[in-house]
């Protein structure tokens, strides 16, 4: 079922909350599924609920999507704004006899559904005489708007779940406007939809129910009815819906934790698509060129958070040291470490660009490159600081840091394996307690590098304080 027209997309998110990772998704592949197709990106923003919508959200989701990349191509449209564009309509359907208005209080309608609890509404109001309805009109009754439903099968192919079939006996005639005189979503969407051009509708699985509603009004108002895709929830890894114990859910949340957009544009896409090989890093222009909705699993996308950190440490290990300056400077400089742009800052962020998984874990994985560890992790201190030999081990290693010359990479190697090799030991023997006295790890990159960048000096303090602490827990 292909479309000829341009293809144009939408994406529409009430502001009553951030943009979370199942939005940006939805987003995301209405995006790459438009500009595959040379087509346009809509941003709609659903505000009708006055009371739970705040500009402030509004102007978080946009700037969420913007810093992903998702950029869209016309104004957005605001809902809030179209409440007498909407009334036209429900005007029509009233004077055509499509909708009918109905008087039935809120109370009426409660009762009878906590006696039955399966009870649909029974048109009491459909064939209200119009001397009746001025009557009530004139009394100020209020009302609601009602579609009147035909009988008929409502059939649509989705491109994700294929042919659905539903039928209008298993709805009642619905509320299309509220007594306090504003529609409701199903009305506002289709609305909206045709006249913003809508040709695609992709939204999320839990909108599927929606459909068949919507597909009634489109008819009821002669509007040619688009094509649509329901994807499939993202879960947790227990299986259950995405929430806050999954880790963090706001784009926003994302991009103060350190994440790059392209890793987490990439991250996004493969929860649920995939560009049928085993790729895992993606460009957004490549996943515009392999994204098709028919790939779009039909089983709920499971989410990884190691996963998206994983991703994210690879896109920071590509990225350029002018690129990742800034943030590396940043991140120390909230701890109190002023960092200047030199010689030695320059390879100690080469170095540490392939070990962090965000933009915030510089000074995590690199503090000690600047200031002595203030404790030792406790498995080496078990393993490297608490053997017979360890004091004999570290006194050595002084002398070896104060005989070194020139103080190189290659020379303190050189020196230090040549006295493992006196000391009939493996030089692994005191590499280990090395970096454990100079770092406070038992990780850390190259250990000659890093006691070269570290210095020769702080080298030599921190060895000796790794004495006295071992003088002091015997």
């Amino acid at each position: 079922m292909e479309n000829n027209k341009e293809t144009r997309v939408r994406f529409a998110p009430s502001p009553t909350g951030y943009l979370h990772i199942g939005g940006a998704r939805t987003a995301l592949f209405n995006y790459v599924f438009a500009k595959g197709r040379n087509g346009k990106f809509l941003l709609r923003i659903e505000d009708t609920d006055t009371e739970r919508s705040k500009k402030e959200y509004t102007e978080q989701i946009i700037r969420s999507l913007e810093w992903l990349g998702i950029k869209h191509d016309e104004d957005i449209v605001f809902q809030s704004e179209r409440f007498g564009k909407y009334k036209e309509y429900a005007d029509k359907l009233l004077k055509d006899r499509k909708a009918y208005r109905c008087f039935c209080t809120k109370e009426e309608i409660e009762e009878k559904k906590k006696n039955n609890p399966k009870w649909k509404y029974d048109r009491k109001c459909l064939n209200l005489s119009q001397e009746k309805i001025e009557q009530n009109l004139k009394e100020g009754k209020p009302y609601t708007i009602r579609l009147k439903l035909p009988d008929t099968e409502i059939k649509f192919y989705d491109h994700v779940r294929g042919e659905m079939k539903f039928h209008s006996k298993d709805f009642e005639d619905f509320i299309i406007v509220r007594s306090n005189g504003v529609p409701i979503y199903q009305f506002t969407v289709v609305i909206d939809d045709y006249e913003m051009g809508i040709t695609h509708v992709i939204r999320g699985d839990d909108h599927l129910s929606n459909t068949p509603k919507q597909i009634l009004i489109y008819q009821a108002l002669g509007f040619d009815i688009p094509e649509f895709a329901h994807i499939p929830l993202i879960l947790g890894q227990d299986k259950k819906r995405l929430s806050k114990r999954h880790g963090a859910t706001s784009v926003e949340e994302y991009r103060e934790n350190g994440f790059l957009p392209e890793a987490l544009v990439n991250f996004i896409a493969l929860l649920g698509w995939s560009p049928g090989d085993d790729r895992e890093m993606l460009s957004l222009e490549e996943i515009i060129k392999e994204f098709s909705l028919e790939r779009i699993n039909k089983s709920p996308a499971v989410f990884d958070y190691k996963k998206a950190l994983w991703l994210n440490g690879k896109y920071i290990s590509t990225k350029s040291n002018d690129y990742l300056f800034p943030y590396f400077k940043q991140s120390f400089e909230k701890h109190g470490i002023a960092i200047e742009r030199n010689e030695k800052t320059e390879k100690i962020l080469e170095l540490l660009k392939t070990r962090v998984k965000t933009l915030n874990e510089f000074y995590d994985f690199g503090y000690y490159f600047f200031k002595d560890p203030e404790t030792y992790d406790e498995k080496g201190i078990n393993k490297y600081f608490k053997k017979e030999n360890s004091k004999e081990i570290l006194n050595k290693l002084i002398e070896i840091f104060e005989k070194t010359e020139p103080f190189t990479e290659e020379k303190l190697e050189e020196t230090l394996r040549s006295e493992a090799e006196k000391m009939e030991l493996s030089a692994a023997k005191l590499i280990h307690p090395l970096r454990l006295a100079i770092t406070g790890y038992t990780v850390s990159p190259g250990i000659f590098e890093t006691a070269v960048l570290i210095g020769r000096e702080n080298c030599i303090r921190r060895i000796k304080k790794a004495l006295d602490f071992l003088s002091q827990n015997e």
